[in-house]
């Protein structure tokens, strides 16, 4: 049989077979596979610094654990090893349910967007009670209603990706990501009330943060200073 005419389980490479032939297929599958792997090291690097931010902020539970960094590597090694584990349980649910882990697999784009508008959000009800630092950019007085929009814009988007891909919804074509977010939800509420909130003041770097000018920085001076 042709390899056109070869139906795979796998969509990705059967475009590949398609468009490249064997070799060439392979190859483009070979560097896919390659883009994946060096995109999940730096997800998990950014997976890795949050879990810690968070354990040693005291938010977390077992925070202690988590938050402790190797004195050899000088690294939060507990909480890569907690996130490590963490992506193979996740992956490891496909293997018994794959409903189960399309279900926690479509979380994840509603979820980064609205963890993006729970700053934006905060930061409007609470700038004129907790004194803000600018950066050297600043929208101004355009901040308020562009801030305004991308929560509008945020708050829709989300609530059309929580909408099941097609019709007629069945069990099996459901999107089940509305019960992730409503566990998530819950799981996290319940953790701030029984625990976090007695503990958790926010960033322990607070106090490390200082203004930054408003003044470029001279290049000929910054390379006189410096100079070794």
């Amino acid at each position: 049989m042709p390899y056109w005419q070869l139906r795979l389980a796998f969509p990705a490479a059967q475009i590949f077979l398609n468009a490249g032939g064997q070799t060439g297929g392979t190859v483009m599958f070979a560097f896919s596979i390659l883009v994946q792997f060096f995109t999940g090291c730096s997800a998990m690097l950014a997976d890795t610094r949050m879990a810690y931010a968070f354990a040693r902020d005291d938010a977390l539970p077992f925070s202690k654990f988590f938050a402790k960094v190797n004195q050899y590597t000088l690294t939060p090694v507990n909480a890569v090893w907690f996130v490590v584990l963490f992506s193979i349980c996740l992956n490891l649910i496909a293997i018994g349910s794959t409903e189960t882990a399309t279900a926690i697999f479509n979380i994840t784009a509603p979820a980064l967007d609205l963890s993006y508008i729970g700053v934006i959000l905060a930061h409007q009800i609470y700038k004129n009670r907790v004194r803000f630092i600018e950066g050297p950019f600043t929208l101004g007085r355009w901040g308020t209603p562009v801030n305004i929009v991308a929560i509008v814009w945020v708050l829709f988007i989300s609530v059309v990706l929580f909408f099941p891909p097609h019709k007629p919804v069945t069990p099996e074509n459901m999107n089940y990501a509305i019960c992730v977010a409503a566990f998530i939800a819950l799981f996290a509420m319940s953790w701030w009330w029984l625990s976090a909130r007695r503990k958790y003041t926010g960033p322990r770097t607070k106090d490390l943060i200082q203004e930054v000018p408003d003044e470029d920085i001279d290049p000929i001076a910054y390379h006189d200073n410096f100079q070794v």
